[in-house]
């Protein structure tokens, strides 16, 4: 009799984990979460910008990215509007950006950031 209530039980508590593995697999993110997860944060220094091209190179340590900007790229400066001309060689800056399947990388934002003292 306690073999079978403890194989019943067992069977009541798997079946249970199952339905709930189940039930977290059908849950859809959230179309911005799952457009964030593909948005990547990049902060170094502008080496070089290429207005012909529209590409920055931007260094961090010893790693370079060079990212493409367009007209949909928001240029902002502490977190506020910024006119592109403010951008130069040598500023700090923090780029939020996305990478197609190929590994190019293109802007989504652009925060100058002022120099630390």
């Amino acid at each position: 009799m306690r073999k079978a209530i403890f194989f019943i039980l067992v069977a009541i508590f798997a079946a249970a984990g199952l339905m709930t593995q189940m039930a977290i697999a059908q849950e859809q993110p959230p179309a911005k979460a799952a457009a964030a997860a593909t948005e990547q944060r990049w902060h170094g220094v502008i080496t070089h910008i290429n207005e012909k091209m529209s590409t920055i190179d931007v260094l961090k340590g010893n790693v370079t990215k060079v990212i493409h900007y367009d007209s949909s790229t928001k240029w902002t400066e502490v977190n506020k509007p910024a006119e592109m001309s403010a951008f130069k060689e040598g500023s700090e800056v923090i780029c939020i950006i996305t990478a197609n399947k190929k590994g190019v990388y293109h802007a989504v934002r652009i925060d100058l950031r002022s120099p630390r003292s």
